[in-house]
């Protein structure tokens, strides 16, 4: 049984709430049929093309194949698609009292109508041209990416440029989320809070269910740069993608991943800029769990430490780790982060740690002890903090 990728959202819009979704056993279906077949609520929607179904003990009765729904009292469940391989079936649900009778049982139309049409039939609906060529785009990006050419050339096809105003400066952004299905994000609700929050018309490209590509202009996004220098732009977008990363996550629920691209042309760059954006956010959920906002000028040393193959890391870490349990102590690990971060000022990072500084220099003597170097002094601090990413990295394998 497959449905039309829209159905969902468009059935929480006609009902006004959301349905939460479900993974069951069929098992478990057919048991809750067989429980509630008789009950007053159920009896009047089972059935094909919506038609009554005599209750139980008369001449007919419905087999748990045919019900698309059941009332438990306080909820609703949709039976929307199944799997007979794995023997599991997906439902939707929403409080009972959510929705008439009437309402039910159009939902179950729409979900016999859909399930009932081919695969290779099946519709996409789009609500306007935009929707339509920026989801082409989107397609098409994804495909570039995940399948690259030997082409030198990674220009936008023309019939996508105009339309997307692709051929202006533009700052690139790359949002992935990680949220569960009944609160999950939609590209049209992130599309209005992306216009409010840059104050003008945004161009969103899905990438996948929760993954989109979006650009605005550079002189909103930089405009609080205090120069017209690459470093004063990257301070800008810094505190930019903090705003917008707190925006987006104060209305979802969930984690959220964030990065961004000093100003290019899409038209020409697009795919190059969205690979490296990708990536960056690969490299900050594995070198910084505790961390959002990825930016790739952020992440030099984490690119080469991940491009170094695995024997020569382990090796690395073998002749200069001495040991690297220090590592699994989660205080010692936020101490080191935020020492490196601040440049290895100590006053910096007592401060930012709220403790005394005679604390923070009794840690780095222990660090010292322990691994063999002192991370105040230059060398020192960058051997130490090219073990602490190397092991990062090999602990994941």
């Amino acid at each position: 049984m497959k449905l039309i990728p829209d159905l969902k959202q468009k059935i929480e819009v006609i009902i006004g709430t959301s349905l939460d979704e479900y993974e069951i056993t069929i098992q478990e279906w057919t048991q809750s049929v067989a429980n509630l077949v008789g009950h007053h609520e159920n009896s009047e929607t089972f059935g094909d093309e919506g038609e009554s179904q005599e209750l139980p003990g008369q001449s007919t009765s419905p087999s748990s194949s045919d019900v698309i729904s059941l009332n438990t009292g306080k909820r609703i469940f949709f039976k929307v698609r199944t799997n007979e391989q794995e023997e599991t079936a997906v439902c939707w649900g929403c409080p009972a009292k959510s929705i008439t009778m009437e309402t039910r049982q159009l939902i179950e139309l729409l979900i016999r109508t859909n399930s009932a049409l081919p695969d290779e039939v099946q519709p996409v609906v789009y609500e306007n041209d935009r929707e339509q060529y920026l989801t082409e785009l989107g397609l098409w990006l994804k495909e570039q990416i995940e399948e690259p050419t030997e082409q030198e050339s990674e220009a936008v096809p023309d019939h996508f440029v105009v339309p997307a105003g692709l051929n202006a400066d533009k700052i690139l952004f790359l949002l992935q989320g990680d949220t569960p299905d009944a609160h999950r994000l939609r590209s049209k609700e992130l599309n209005k809070l992306l216009e409010s929050y840059f104050g003008e018309e945004i161009v969103l490209i899905p990438l996948g269910e929760q993954e989109w590509i979006f650009m605005g202009d550079k002189e909103i996004v930089t405009e609080e740069a205090e120069e017209d220098t690459t470093e004063a732009k990257k301070d800008s977008l810094n505190a930019f993608c903090l705003g917008l990363h707190e925006l987006v996550a104060s209305e979802w629920a969930g984690v959220f991943h964030l990065s961004a691209s000093l100003p290019c042309i899409p038209a020409q760059q697009l795919v190059s800029v969205t690979t490296l954006l990708r990536e960056s956010i690969h490299l900050g959920r594995a070198f910084h769990v505790t961390q959002h906002i990825h930016l790739p000028w952020d992440l030099h040393l984490e690119r080469l430490v991940a491009s170094i193959p695995d024997e020569q890391r382990t090796r690395f870490i073998q002749e200069t780790g001495k040991d690297t349990v220090i590592f699994n102590d989660s205080e010692t690990l936020a101490t080191l982060e935020i020492f490196f971060s601040l440049d290895c000022n100590v006053s910096e990072t007592a401060k930012r740690l709220f403790i005394h500084r005679n604390t923070l220099v009794y840690r780095l003597d222990k660090i010292k002890q322990e691994i063999g170097y002192d991370v105040r002094h230059f060398e020192s601090a960058v051997l130490v903090q090219f073990l602490l990413l190397m092991y990062k990295v090999t602990k994941k394998h």
